[in-house]
């Protein structure tokens, strides 16, 4: 799997609108409590699909359908891969790798329709929201951020003690989808220091887990 230089990361991020980091904290802070996560899903005015292993889709909102055109069951014999625009299919199965790693990735795509429309969407992926199936919220880019947040905070909250550009750049890394021994090779340090930034970044976000640190940071603006 590539991994994504800063400049590259640099450029990505300002694909990703901030409705994109809005929902990914409200879906993290879901994990654990499937009824709320449910809930989430099926009142959302973004659209979302849960998809198994093997990106099938096993579940999609009104919203996601109605994007597609697809009854339930249709969306249901297809998987991911069919509904990619050739042109993104080797930047969809990275972005699958990743999210695999960290549990979390966000990004522009290139959606194919099955009657042959296409569109450019910006998404957020969460590995194993409920089990053994994986989230994705999606839409189409240059939708208003007023009518796809809903009741999900948008604002900035300044954080009371600021990370600092080496937290940052870990985070950085830690969205590529590197684990604790890539980021300690990357930024040659031992992993006993990439842990211990870690531990920084989660009580600085208010956090428990990496997931949830990328999502807060991703609403925030620190990192795409």
């Amino acid at each position: 799997m590539s991994q994504l230089t800063h400049t590259e990361l640099a450029e990505y991020s300002e694909d990703i609108p901030r409705w994109v980091g809005a929902y990914a904290e409200a879906l993290v802070s879901a994990l654990g409590h499937p009824r709320r996560l449910k809930g989430v899903f099926d009142r959302s005015s973004v659209p979302m699909v849960l998809v198994d292993d093997d990106r099938n889709h096993i579940e999609g909102n009104t919203a996601a359908r109605l994007v597609f055109r697809l009854s339930l069951g249709e969306l249901r014999r297809l998987r991911i891969d069919d509904l990619t625009h050739p042109d993104s299919a080797e930047a969809m199965l990275e972005a699958w790798s990743r999210l695999m790693v960290i549990g979390c990735v966000a990004g522009p795509h290139r959606v194919l329709s099955p009657d042959g429309s296409q569109f450019e969407a910006s998404y957020y992926a969460l590995a194993n929201a409920l089990p053994d199936l994986h989230l994705i919220a999606f839409a189409p880019a240059h939708w208003p951020e007023s009518e796809l947040a809903g009741s999900v905070e948008l604002c900035d909250s300044p954080l009371s003690v600021p990370l600092t550009p080496r937290e940052l750049e870990v985070l950085d890394l830690a969205a590529t989808g590197c684990n604790g021994p890539m980021i300690a090779a990357q930024l040659v340090v031992s992993a006993a220091t990439v842990r211990t930034h870690f531990e920084h970044i989660y009580e600085k976000l208010e956090v428990r887990d990496r997931a949830a640190a990328v999502a807060k940071a991703m609403r925030l603006g620190l990192i795409c």
